[in-house]
C-alpha cells in the first residue's frame, strides 16, 4: 500500500553521498510532490512543491531575476550599499568599549539580507528601519509554517494560526500594493514597447510570464517560499563562515594576505556550506516507481519515502578525506566532478535556485556572490568573534543555526 501522509517513523534514511546525490539528480523517479501535505497551503504550486515541466517552466521564468547584472546580483552594488548603511547604523548606536564596537552579527545579517531579499522578490517600501522591523516580525511565523512537517506536532496548530495571520498581513500591507505598482509598470512598458527595461524581481517576472490571467495566489506563495529560503539560510551561513574562517586563519596566518580575495573566499564559503547545514535537517523525496540506484544497486520500491541527510553525506570520508568533519578551505573532493560544497545546495532539477546569487565564480574580482561579499565586508572591517560575547546555536542535528553571534570590530576613528 502506498503511503500518502508524512510519517517520519517509516522513512528510509539515506546518508551515503553517492545515493543522496543520485536521488536528488533523478527528479523523475524521486519527486517532491506529496511531501508537503502539512504546509501545502503555503507552498502549493511553488518551486519547492512541484516537479517536471511545471517546475522547469517556473525556473525559466525566474532566470533573469537571478542573473549577475541585477542590482542584487554578483555584478550589482545593492548588497554593498545596504551593508555599509547598516554597519554605519551599528557604529552610531553602539558605544565603543576598549576601542571596539560590540554587536550581534545575526541581527545585522538579518537586516541586510531581508532588505536585499525584499528587493529581488519585489516588495516595495522595505527600506526604513520601522518597516524592516515590521517585515521581520511578520516573516518569522510564516517561516515556521513553511516547514510545518519538521516542527513538533504538538505545536502545529499554534504555528498554523500564527503563520496564517502573518501571511495575511504580508499580503495586505506589502504584496498587494507592490503587485499593483508592477501591473502598472508592465502596462506602461507594453504600450511603449519597452518591456526589456522592466525590473526582474519575482513579482514582475511571474506577471510577465503568466499570460493574460496570471495566478496571483501562486505568485504570492512563490514569494513567501523564496522569502523563507533567502532569509534564514544566508544569515546562518554568514555566521558559520566567519566562525570557521577566523578560527582557521588563527592557525594558518600565512593565508591572511589572500583571505579577502575572491578565489580564496569562494573556497572558504563553499567549505562552510559543505560542513554546516542550517535549513531543513533532511530533504524528503518519494519514489515515483520501483527504482534501482545506479551507484550502489539499492532497490527502492515505488511509494517509499526517503530522508536525504545532506550534512552526513557531505562529511563522508571517502569523498572529503579522513578529516571531513573539520573545516579546511583548501580541501578538494576525491572526485573533481563533485562540488567543494558537496550537495549543500542540492542537485538535479531542484538544485538551489539562488546559487548564482550566493556564489559566483565567473567575472572579475568584484563580481561576487552574496555570501562572498558579506564575508569580505566583515573581514575588511576587522570583524571577528567576540571572545567575551555569546555565540548561541540551536536546532536539530543537520540543521543547526546561530540565533545570536556576538562579534567585535575596531571602532572607526571618528566613532
Amino acid at each position: 500500500m502506498t503511503q500518502t501522509a508524512w510519517d517520519r517513523t517509516t522513512f528510509v534514511d539515506i546518508t551515503q553521498f553517492a545515493e543522496v546525490e543520485e536521488i536528488l539528480r533523478r527528479g523523475r523517479e524521486f519527486v517532491v510532490g506529496g511531501t508537503k501535505a502539512g504546509s501545502m497551503e503555503f507552498v502549493h504550486g511553488t518551486l519547492v512543491a512541484t516537479d517536471g515541466r511545471e517546475h522547469l517552466a517556473r525556473r525559466r521564468a525566474l532566470m533573469k531575476m537571478i542573473s549577475a547584472e541585477q542590482p542584487w546580483g554578483a555584478e550589482g552594488t545593492l548588497v554593498d550599499e545596504i551593508f555599509e548603511q547598516y554597519l554605519q547604523h551599528v557604529v552610531e548606536t553602539h558605544e565603543p568599549r576598549n576601542g571596539n564596537v560590540h554587536f550581534d552579527l545575526v541581527s545585522l545579517g538579518r537586516r541586510v539580507v531581508w532588505r536585499v531579499t525584499a528587493a529581488f522578490v519585489g516588495l516595495d517600501g522595505i527600506d526604513d528601519p520601522a518597516q524592516v522591523e515590521r517585515f521581520q516580525d511578520l516573516v518569522k511565523p510564516v517561516l515556521e509554517g513553511l516547514t510545518l512537517e519538521y516542527q513538533p506536532e504538538a505545536r502545529h496548530q499554534e504555528i498554523l494560526s500564527s503563520a496564517r495571520y502573518s501571511r495575511a498581513r504580508i499580503r495586505e500591507e506589502m504584496f498587494d500594493p507592490s503587485l499593483q505598482r508592477r501591473r502598472s509598470l508592465i502596462e506602461a512598458a507594453r504600450r511603449s514597447g519597452n518591456e526589456d527595461d522592466l525590473p526582474a524581481d519575482l513579482i514582475t517576472s511571474m506577471l510577465v510570464h503568466g499570460g493574460d490571467n496570471p495566478d496571483i495566489d501562486v505568485i504570492f506563495r512563490e514569494l513567501i517560499a523564496l522569502l523563507a529560503a533567502s532569509v534564514n539560510n544566508p544569515v546562518s551561513q554568514m555566521a558559520w563562515a566567519l566562525d570557521d574562517l577566523t578560527s582557521w586563519l588563527g592557525t594558518h596566518p600565512e593565508y591572511r594576505t589572500e583571505s579577502t580575495t575572491k578565489g580564496f573566499l569562494n573556497r572558504a564559503v563553499k567549505e562552510t556550506m559543505r560542513l554546516h547545514r542550517s535549513s531543513r535537517p533532511h530533504l524528503v523525496r518519494i519514489a515515483a516507481k520501483d527504482t534501482v540506484l545506479e551507484t550502489t544497486g539499492r532497490e527502492i520500491p515505488e511509494g517509499t519515502w526517503l530522508s536525504l541527510w545532506v550534512q552526513t553525506a557531505n562529511r563522508e570520508t571517502a569523498i572529503f578525506g579522513d578529516d571531513a568533519d573539520r573545516y579546511d578551505p583548501l580541501r578538494m573532493p576525491s572526485d573533481p566532478k563533485i562540488h567543494p560544497f558537496g550537495v549543500g545546495l542540492g542537485a538535479g532539477p531542484h538544485v538551489c535556485l539562488g546559487r548564482p546569487l550566493l556564489l559566483w565564480d565567473q567575472g572579475g574580482e568584484e563580481a561576487q556572490g552574496l555570501l562572498i561579499k558579506l564575508l569580505r565586508f566583515l573581514l575588511t572591517h576587522g570583524v571577528r568573534p567576540d571572545p567575551a560575547g555569546q555565540q548561541v546555536e540551536g536546532g536539530p542535528v543537520g540543521g543547526r543555526r546561530h540565533s545570536r553571534y556576538d562579534v567585535i570590530m575596531p571602532a572607526p576613528a571618528d566613532a
